[in-house]
């Protein structure tokens, strides 16, 4: 019954990861979750260095590998892989992490009356954020993650081709796999902040299941995150907004109507699901996007 125990089905021992955005946020979170699970090796990839190191010094066992990279760019990316692959023959497990929450807009307000504000104040609320602005977002959510996975995927079919032949009633080490943050936000019909970071998030989510498809007869799986409201650097605004102070982690955070567990998201939370994912239990799943939101999007208008 040893194959049962948690030990063997969470166990991560000696993958090796590439993480993008691995200098903060939820990138830090996966980063110190799988060094403390005994990888063999986390490379982490960032354009700021002094992030990058800040998250070595936070991790334990010396698996972490900074490399500075700017998933906007091809040339970028392809040093990083010549990086990544002078130190490994093959990477198990690719997340592409890295995001921008780009133009936030402050919506106007109904009046007292609950009368609509004018459409053209909208509209001009709207209209007035640079067009390049909006396009960063997709650059970076959506057009860098899909080359972060191109880029590596020379290194994830060396990963399946380490994998020893067939027994029976043997069960083999997971196929090499490729996670992708989204978020929620892709679901979310209701716009509190930004068009372009809901809008990239929506193609981002349809870039994963892209993905899964075209790469599933190469026996490279991709699946999604779609995290909800977990504290971040990038997702302070929200808390601010929201008259929520700290990372909000203890029930009686937030009202019911806005997140049914009544907290935002916790570095277990996010750990506890990467590590399964990266497991040898999390070895059949393909072609999901996994929410993690507290029920958030059970109360909002959403399509997922």
């Amino acid at each position: 019954m040893a194959h049962l125990q948690a030990s063997n089905l969470f166990s991560v021992k000696d993958r090796v990861v590439v993480i993008t955005g691995g200098g903060s946020g939820l990138g830090r979170i996966m980063t110190k979750a799988l060094d403390a699970n005994e990888v063999s090796k986390i490379f982490i990839l960032g354009r700021r260095e002094d992030a990058l190191q800040e998250t070595v010094s936070q991790t334990i066992n010396g698996t972490v590998i900074p490399i500075k990279c700017d998933i906007t760019s091809k040339e970028s990316l392809e040093a990083a892989y010549q990086a990544v692959a002078a130190q490994t023959t093959h990477v198990d497990l690719l997340i592409a992490n890295s995001g921008i929450m780009g133009p936030l807009m402050k919506p106007p307000q109904p009046a007292a009356d609950g009368s609509l504000p004018p459409l053209s104040q909208v509209r001009d609320e709207l209209f007035n954020i640079p067009m390049e602005e909006f396009n960063t977002v997709l650059n970076v959510n959506v057009t860098g993650s899909y080359y972060t996975v191109l880029a590596f995927l020379p290194l994830l079919e060396a990963a399946n081709k380490r994998r020893p032949a067939p027994q029976e009633d043997v069960l083999a080490a997971p196929t090499a796999q490729v996670i992708i943050t989204s978020s929620i936000a892709g679901f979310i019909r209701k716009v509190p902040f930004s068009f372009a970071y809901n809008t990239s998030k929506a193609a981002t989510t349809h870039l994963i299941k892209l993905l899964s498809t075209s790469f599933a007869h190469y026996g490279i799986r991709v699946n999604g995150l779609s995290p909800g409201l977990y504290y971040s650097d990038m997702a302070n605004h929200i808390f601010q907004a929201s008259g929520i102070q700290g990372r909000a982690i203890s029930d009686g955070s937030f009202p019911k109507e806005m997140i049914p567990a009544t907290r935002g998201g916790s570095e277990e939370d996010i750990a506890g699901l990467i590590v399964w994912l990266a497991s040898n239990s999390g070895a059949y799943i393909n072609g999901n996007i996994l929410v993690t939101d507290g029920g958030r999007i059970s109360v909002s208008p959403a399509v997922y």
